[in-house]
């Protein structure tokens, strides 16, 4: 049995025969490790916000905390130089 060639249509078509497609994570891994560092980074940096806000009610779209805001207290305090 002899193959001439005509009888190979595309090789490629062979080739991509013997394997599965791959999912979706497969082919976007890095966008998808790129996309939940993005949204810890943005959570992040709003939870440092809320953090160092002075305020005593904190509403967003889904969250709402009341707390009790620690009053800083002005000393006088005296810097000594020793030369």
């Amino acid at each position: 049995m002899s193959h001439t060639i005509t009888d190979i249509v595309c090789p490629i078509d062979c080739v991509k025969a013997g394997c599965d497609e791959p999912d979706f994570l497969d082919k976007h891994s890095t966008f998808v490790i790129t996309l939940l560092g993005s949204f810890g980074a943005c959570l992040g940096v709003i939870f440092t916000y809320f953090l160092k806000s002075r305020c005593r009610t904190i509403k967003t779209c889904c969250f709402t905390c009341d707390r009790d805001v620690i009053e800083i207290k002005q000393d006088n305090i005296e810097i000594k130089n020793i030369d």
